[in-house]
Protein backbone atom coordinates (compact mmCIF):
# COMPACT_ATOMS: atom_id res chain seq x y z
CA UNK A 1 0.00 0.00 0.00
CA UNK A 2 1.40 3.25 -0.96
CA UNK A 3 1.39 6.26 1.58
CA UNK A 4 2.01 10.03 1.63
CA UNK A 5 3.77 11.95 4.13
CA UNK A 6 2.54 15.80 5.35
CA UNK A 7 4.66 18.09 6.95
CA UNK A 8 2.68 20.81 8.91
CA UNK A 9 5.15 23.26 9.77
CA UNK A 10 2.94 25.09 12.47
CA UNK A 11 3.76 28.25 14.74
CA UNK A 12 4.58 26.35 17.84
CA UNK A 13 5.14 23.34 16.66
CA UNK A 14 5.90 21.18 13.78
CA UNK A 15 4.26 17.76 12.68
CA UNK A 16 4.62 15.12 10.06
CA UNK A 17 1.34 13.16 9.30
CA UNK A 18 2.11 9.80 7.60
CA UNK A 19 -1.66 8.70 5.29
CA UNK A 20 -2.46 5.18 3.91
CA UNK A 21 -4.54 5.41 0.37
CA UNK A 22 -7.50 5.69 1.98
CA UNK A 23 -6.61 8.85 4.07
CA UNK A 24 -6.09 6.95 7.35
CA UNK A 25 -3.64 8.71 9.58
CA UNK A 26 -1.11 5.43 10.33
CA UNK A 27 1.20 7.68 12.55
CA UNK A 28 1.63 11.37 13.22
CA UNK A 29 4.99 12.99 15.16
CA UNK A 30 4.75 16.58 16.64
CA UNK A 31 7.50 18.76 18.43
CA UNK A 32 7.69 21.80 20.01
CA UNK A 33 9.73 24.37 19.60
CA UNK A 34 11.18 27.90 21.20
CA UNK A 35 9.11 30.70 21.15
CA UNK A 36 11.45 34.24 20.72
CA UNK A 37 10.16 37.56 22.10
CA UNK A 38 13.17 39.97 21.76
CA UNK A 39 10.98 42.79 23.08
CA UNK A 40 7.10 43.31 23.65
CA UNK A 41 5.18 42.62 20.41
CA UNK A 42 8.31 40.98 18.77
CA UNK A 43 7.95 37.52 18.07
CA UNK A 44 10.98 35.67 16.38
CA UNK A 45 11.61 31.74 15.55
CA UNK A 46 14.91 30.09 14.56
CA UNK A 47 15.24 29.48 11.19
CA UNK A 48 17.39 26.18 11.81
CA UNK A 49 15.24 25.09 14.97
CA UNK A 50 12.09 25.45 12.19
CA UNK A 51 14.22 22.66 10.01
CA UNK A 52 15.34 20.62 12.82
CA UNK A 53 12.49 20.02 14.52
CA UNK A 54 10.79 19.45 11.25
CA UNK A 55 13.43 16.51 10.29
CA UNK A 56 13.33 15.13 13.56
CA UNK A 57 9.49 14.44 13.20
CA UNK A 58 10.05 13.11 9.83
CA UNK A 59 11.99 10.50 11.10
CA UNK A 60 10.01 9.62 14.12
CA UNK A 61 6.48 9.58 12.24
CA UNK A 62 8.14 7.06 9.47
CA UNK A 63 9.48 4.78 12.48
CA UNK A 64 6.33 5.02 13.99
CA UNK A 65 4.72 3.93 10.78
CA UNK A 66 8.03 1.49 10.31
CA UNK A 67 7.79 2.56 7.17
CA UNK A 68 11.11 3.24 4.95
CA UNK A 69 10.91 6.29 1.62
CA UNK A 70 10.64 3.56 -0.69
CA UNK A 71 7.21 2.97 0.76
CA UNK A 72 6.28 7.03 0.35
CA UNK A 73 4.79 8.30 -2.69
CA UNK A 74 4.81 11.62 -1.90
CA UNK A 75 5.53 14.25 0.39
CA UNK A 76 3.98 17.74 1.04
CA UNK A 77 3.96 21.07 3.24
CA UNK A 78 2.12 23.25 4.64
CA UNK A 79 3.07 25.94 6.65
CA UNK A 80 2.26 28.81 9.00
CA UNK A 81 2.22 31.69 5.99
CA UNK A 82 3.66 34.95 6.98
CA UNK A 83 6.63 34.35 8.68
CA UNK A 84 9.54 35.66 6.69
CA UNK A 85 12.87 34.28 6.66
CA UNK A 86 15.67 35.46 4.69
CA UNK A 87 19.10 33.38 3.76
CA UNK A 88 22.00 33.51 2.09
CA UNK A 89 22.20 32.21 -1.29
CA UNK A 90 25.35 30.73 -1.85
CA UNK A 91 25.91 29.34 2.10
CA UNK A 92 22.10 29.01 2.88
CA UNK A 93 22.90 30.62 6.16
CA UNK A 94 19.52 32.57 7.84
CA UNK A 95 20.24 36.18 8.10
CA UNK A 96 18.69 36.71 11.28
CA UNK A 97 16.05 34.92 13.15
CA UNK A 98 12.52 34.58 11.14
CA UNK A 99 10.14 37.34 12.19
CA UNK A 100 6.73 35.49 12.74
CA UNK A 101 3.07 36.59 11.59
CA UNK A 102 2.19 37.49 14.94
CA UNK A 103 4.85 39.92 15.48
CA UNK A 104 3.79 43.54 15.25
CA UNK A 105 7.28 45.44 14.77
CA UNK A 106 6.50 47.14 11.37
CA UNK A 107 3.22 48.33 12.76
CA UNK A 108 4.34 51.83 12.26
CA UNK A 109 5.91 51.54 8.80
CA UNK A 110 2.48 50.54 7.70
CA UNK A 111 0.85 53.38 9.21
CA UNK A 112 3.27 55.39 7.00
CA UNK A 113 2.26 53.44 3.91
CA UNK A 114 -1.72 53.91 4.59
CA UNK A 115 -0.20 58.02 5.87
CA UNK A 116 1.40 58.10 2.06
CA UNK A 117 -1.83 56.77 0.45
CA UNK A 118 -0.91 53.29 -0.71
CA UNK A 119 -3.93 51.41 1.35
CA UNK A 120 -6.64 51.32 -1.42
CA UNK A 121 -2.85 50.38 -4.18
CA UNK A 122 -2.60 47.50 -1.82
CA UNK A 123 -5.76 45.68 -1.17
CA UNK A 124 -7.45 46.22 -4.77
CA UNK A 125 -3.93 44.15 -5.90
CA UNK A 126 -3.53 41.77 -2.93
CA UNK A 127 -6.56 41.59 -1.34
CA UNK A 128 -4.86 42.40 2.17
CA UNK A 129 -4.88 45.18 4.15
CA UNK A 130 -1.92 47.02 4.98
CA UNK A 131 -0.96 45.03 8.50
CA UNK A 132 2.02 44.15 10.07
CA UNK A 133 0.90 40.26 9.86
CA UNK A 134 1.75 40.16 6.02
CA UNK A 135 5.48 39.25 5.14
CA UNK A 136 6.31 42.53 2.86
CA UNK A 137 7.12 44.73 6.35
CA UNK A 138 9.16 42.32 7.68
CA UNK A 139 11.39 41.50 4.90
CA UNK A 140 12.00 45.52 3.97
CA UNK A 141 12.40 45.90 8.14
CA UNK A 142 15.60 43.06 8.14
CA UNK A 143 16.78 44.47 4.65
CA UNK A 144 16.75 47.80 6.53
CA UNK A 145 18.37 46.64 9.55
CA UNK A 146 20.71 43.89 9.47
CA UNK A 147 24.09 45.24 8.74
CA UNK A 148 24.97 44.83 5.01
CA UNK A 149 21.80 43.17 4.33
CA UNK A 150 20.08 45.53 1.11
CA UNK A 151 23.17 46.12 -0.56
CA UNK A 152 23.74 42.17 -0.67
CA UNK A 153 19.79 41.83 -1.79
CA UNK A 154 20.76 44.68 -4.41
CA UNK A 155 23.91 42.41 -5.56
CA UNK A 156 21.71 39.09 -6.02
CA UNK A 157 22.85 37.03 -3.12
CA UNK A 158 19.91 37.21 -0.72
CA UNK A 159 16.88 35.04 -0.59
CA UNK A 160 13.37 35.37 0.83
CA UNK A 161 10.96 32.91 1.38
CA UNK A 162 7.93 32.39 3.76
CA UNK A 163 8.12 28.53 6.20
CA UNK A 164 7.09 26.75 2.87
CA UNK A 165 10.07 28.18 0.65
CA UNK A 166 13.02 27.57 3.39
CA UNK A 167 11.53 23.74 3.98
CA UNK A 168 11.76 23.50 0.08
CA UNK A 169 15.07 24.80 0.32
CA UNK A 170 16.26 22.20 2.83
CA UNK A 171 14.47 19.40 1.52
CA UNK A 172 15.72 19.93 -2.05
CA UNK A 173 19.89 20.47 -0.67
CA UNK A 174 19.09 24.24 -1.41
CA UNK A 175 17.94 23.58 -5.09
CA UNK A 176 14.73 25.28 -5.56
CA UNK A 177 13.68 28.46 -4.68
CA UNK A 178 10.14 28.58 -5.08
CA UNK A 179 6.61 29.02 -3.12
CA UNK A 180 3.12 28.05 -4.09
CA UNK A 181 0.09 30.87 -4.91
CA UNK A 182 -1.33 30.56 -1.54
CA UNK A 183 1.71 31.30 -0.08
CA UNK A 184 2.66 33.95 -2.30
CA UNK A 185 -0.58 36.03 -1.89
CA UNK A 186 0.26 36.16 2.14
CA UNK A 187 3.44 38.80 1.15
CA UNK A 188 1.86 42.25 0.12
CA UNK A 189 4.04 41.67 -3.03
CA UNK A 190 1.86 39.38 -5.14
CA UNK A 191 -1.21 40.65 -7.51
CA UNK A 192 -3.64 38.43 -7.06
CA UNK A 193 -5.50 39.93 -10.20
CA UNK A 194 -2.56 39.28 -12.93
CA UNK A 195 -1.31 36.03 -10.74
CA UNK A 196 2.05 37.28 -10.66
CA UNK A 197 4.84 39.36 -8.39
CA UNK A 198 3.84 43.18 -8.49
CA UNK A 199 6.83 45.49 -9.19
CA UNK A 200 4.58 48.58 -8.08
CA UNK A 201 4.21 47.42 -4.56
CA UNK A 202 7.83 45.91 -4.64
CA UNK A 203 9.20 49.39 -5.75
CA UNK A 204 6.65 51.04 -2.73
CA UNK A 205 7.97 48.62 -0.12
CA UNK A 206 11.47 49.10 -1.80
CA UNK A 207 11.83 44.97 -1.82
CA UNK A 208 14.35 44.19 -5.06
CA UNK A 209 12.57 41.63 -7.16
CA UNK A 210 16.01 39.47 -6.89
CA UNK A 211 15.14 37.98 -3.84
CA UNK A 212 11.69 36.28 -4.28
CA UNK A 213 10.78 32.76 -5.05
CA UNK A 214 9.39 31.54 -8.53
CA UNK A 215 5.73 30.92 -7.62
CA UNK A 216 4.43 27.24 -8.66
CA UNK A 217 1.00 25.44 -8.43
CA UNK A 218 0.05 23.99 -5.10
CA UNK A 219 -0.35 20.93 -6.60
CA UNK A 220 2.16 19.21 -8.98
CA UNK A 221 5.49 17.45 -8.35
CA UNK A 222 8.40 20.03 -7.89
CA UNK A 223 11.24 17.58 -7.29
CA UNK A 224 12.36 14.72 -5.52
CA UNK A 225 13.92 15.19 -1.68
CA UNK A 226 17.79 14.87 -1.95
CA UNK A 227 18.32 13.28 1.64
CA UNK A 228 17.70 11.94 5.26
CA UNK A 229 14.58 9.83 5.37
CA UNK A 230 12.26 10.80 2.79
CA UNK A 231 15.28 10.83 0.20
CA UNK A 232 14.08 10.28 -3.91
CA UNK A 233 10.09 10.98 -2.70
CA UNK A 234 8.99 13.14 -4.64
CA UNK A 235 8.29 16.97 -3.41
CA UNK A 236 4.40 17.27 -4.36
CA UNK A 237 2.33 20.11 -2.37
CA UNK A 238 2.71 23.02 -1.28
CA UNK A 239 -0.21 25.21 0.75
CA UNK A 240 -0.75 27.54 3.02
CA UNK A 241 -2.05 26.03 6.52
CA UNK A 242 -5.74 27.69 6.24
CA UNK A 243 -5.87 26.84 2.83
CA UNK A 244 -4.63 23.36 3.41
CA UNK A 245 -7.43 23.18 6.36
CA UNK A 246 -10.20 24.99 3.82
CA UNK A 247 -8.88 21.72 0.86
CA UNK A 248 -8.66 19.05 3.97
CA UNK A 249 -12.32 19.78 4.84
CA UNK A 250 -13.45 19.28 1.13
CA UNK A 251 -14.61 23.17 1.52
CA UNK A 252 -14.12 22.98 -2.90
CA UNK A 253 -17.44 24.17 -4.15
CA UNK A 254 -18.12 28.63 -3.84
CA UNK A 255 -20.15 29.13 -0.26
CA UNK A 256 -18.55 26.53 1.66
CA UNK A 257 -16.08 27.43 4.32
CA UNK A 258 -14.63 26.41 7.05
CA UNK A 259 -12.63 27.57 10.65
CA UNK A 260 -9.74 26.31 11.59
CA UNK A 261 -8.76 26.35 15.87
CA UNK A 262 -4.75 26.37 16.56
CA UNK A 263 -2.32 28.80 17.42
CA UNK A 264 -4.84 31.31 16.06
CA UNK A 265 -8.64 31.06 14.76
CA UNK A 266 -9.19 31.21 11.07
CA UNK A 267 -12.07 31.06 9.03
CA UNK A 268 -12.11 30.99 5.22
CA UNK A 269 -14.92 31.14 2.68
CA UNK A 270 -14.48 29.16 -0.58
CA UNK A 271 -15.03 32.39 -3.74
CA UNK A 272 -14.69 29.48 -6.71
CA UNK A 273 -12.49 31.31 -9.61
CA UNK A 274 -13.46 34.74 -9.19
CA UNK A 275 -11.70 37.37 -6.63
CA UNK A 276 -13.80 39.32 -4.67
CA UNK A 277 -13.60 42.40 -2.50
CA UNK A 278 -14.96 42.02 1.29
CA UNK A 279 -17.36 44.75 2.46
CA UNK A 280 -16.32 43.93 5.73
CA UNK A 281 -12.43 44.16 6.00
CA UNK A 282 -12.44 40.68 5.64
CA UNK A 283 -9.12 39.30 3.39
CA UNK A 284 -9.34 38.30 -0.35
CA UNK A 285 -6.70 35.72 -0.82
CA UNK A 286 -5.59 32.47 -2.83
CA UNK A 287 -6.95 29.23 -1.83
CA UNK A 288 -4.76 26.87 -3.75
CA UNK A 289 -3.79 26.68 -7.55
CA UNK A 290 -4.41 23.46 -9.45
CA UNK A 291 -3.69 23.13 -13.04
CA UNK A 292 -3.53 26.79 -13.57
CA UNK A 293 -6.70 27.43 -12.54
CA UNK A 294 -6.83 29.99 -8.99
CA UNK A 295 -8.98 29.17 -6.46
CA UNK A 296 -10.24 32.42 -4.06
CA UNK A 297 -11.17 32.56 -0.85
CA UNK A 298 -12.75 35.58 1.91
CA UNK A 299 -10.39 34.67 5.36
CA UNK A 300 -11.12 36.42 9.01
CA UNK A 301 -8.05 36.20 10.96
CA UNK A 302 -8.08 35.95 14.65
CA UNK A 303 -4.41 35.79 15.79
CA UNK A 304 -4.97 34.39 19.00
CA UNK A 305 -6.41 31.40 20.04
CA UNK A 306 -4.87 27.85 21.20
CA UNK A 307 -1.36 30.17 21.97
CA UNK A 308 -3.60 31.74 24.99
CA UNK A 309 -3.39 28.01 26.27
CA UNK A 310 0.07 28.12 25.63
CA UNK A 311 0.51 31.20 27.61
CA UNK A 312 -1.36 30.11 30.72
CA UNK A 313 1.08 27.56 30.85
CA UNK A 314 4.51 29.33 29.66
CA UNK A 315 3.40 32.92 30.72
CA UNK A 316 1.36 32.59 33.99
CA UNK A 317 2.27 29.42 34.81
CA UNK A 318 -0.87 28.36 36.03
CA UNK A 319 -1.26 24.87 34.15
CA UNK A 320 1.97 22.91 33.54
CA UNK A 321 0.03 21.25 30.25
CA UNK A 322 -1.83 22.10 27.66
CA UNK A 323 -4.26 19.28 28.56
CA UNK A 324 -4.78 20.49 32.17
CA UNK A 325 -6.75 23.72 31.32
CA UNK A 326 -9.75 21.91 30.66
CA UNK A 327 -9.95 19.90 33.89
CA UNK A 328 -9.12 23.74 35.47
CA UNK A 329 -11.87 25.22 33.96
CA UNK A 330 -14.48 22.74 34.67
CA UNK A 331 -13.82 23.15 38.46
CA UNK A 332 -16.08 26.39 38.27
CA UNK A 333 -19.67 26.33 36.79
CA UNK A 334 -18.98 29.64 34.96
CA UNK A 335 -16.39 32.28 34.07
CA UNK A 336 -17.12 34.14 37.72
CA UNK A 337 -17.79 37.34 35.25
CA UNK A 338 -14.19 37.47 34.13
CA UNK A 339 -13.61 38.31 30.28
CA UNK A 340 -10.73 37.88 28.84
CA UNK A 341 -9.69 39.31 25.29
CA UNK A 342 -6.87 37.68 23.59
CA UNK A 343 -5.44 40.13 21.47
CA UNK A 344 -1.62 39.63 22.69
CA UNK A 345 -0.55 40.88 19.33
CA UNK A 346 -3.08 42.71 18.35
CA UNK A 347 -6.49 42.57 17.15
CA UNK A 348 -7.36 41.08 12.98
CA UNK A 349 -10.51 41.25 11.39
CA UNK A 350 -12.52 43.18 11.00
CA UNK A 351 -10.51 45.66 13.50
CA UNK A 352 -6.40 45.25 12.24
CA UNK A 353 -5.48 46.96 15.41
CA UNK A 354 -1.66 45.94 16.04
CA UNK A 355 -1.76 48.41 19.01
CA UNK A 356 -4.29 46.40 20.65
CA UNK A 357 -3.28 44.43 23.64
CA UNK A 358 -4.65 41.33 25.88
CA UNK A 359 -7.18 42.62 28.32
CA UNK A 360 -8.74 40.36 31.58
CA UNK A 361 -11.09 42.32 32.99
CA UNK A 362 -13.83 41.63 35.79
CA UNK A 363 -11.44 40.05 38.73
CA UNK A 364 -12.45 40.11 42.07
CA UNK A 365 -11.44 38.73 45.37
CA UNK A 366 -12.82 36.03 44.26
CA UNK A 367 -11.18 35.37 41.13
CA UNK A 368 -9.22 32.44 41.16
CA UNK A 369 -6.85 30.43 38.07
CA UNK A 370 -9.87 28.55 37.35
CA UNK A 371 -12.09 31.19 36.40
CA UNK A 372 -9.39 32.67 33.95
CA UNK A 373 -9.37 29.41 32.86
CA UNK A 374 -12.99 29.11 31.87
CA UNK A 375 -12.82 32.78 30.29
Amino acid sequence: MPYVVALDQGTTSSRAIVFDREGRVVSVAQKEFTQIFPQPGWVEHDPQEIWSSQADVIAESLERAKLQSRDVVAVGVTNQRETALVWDRRTGAPLHNAIVWQDRRTAEACDRLRADGHEETFRTRTGLVLDAYFSGTKVAWLLDHVDGAREKAERGELAFGTVDTWLVHQLTGGRLHITDASNASRTLFYNIQTRAWDDTLLEILRVPRSVLPEVRSSSTVYAEVSSGPLAGVPLAGIVGDQQAATMGQLCTEPGQAKNTYGTGCFLLLNLGPTPRASQNRLLTTVAWQRDDVTTYAFEGSVFIGGAIVQWLRDGLGIIQSTAEIESLAARVDDAGGVFLVPALVGLGAPHWDPYARGTIVGITRGTEAAHVARA
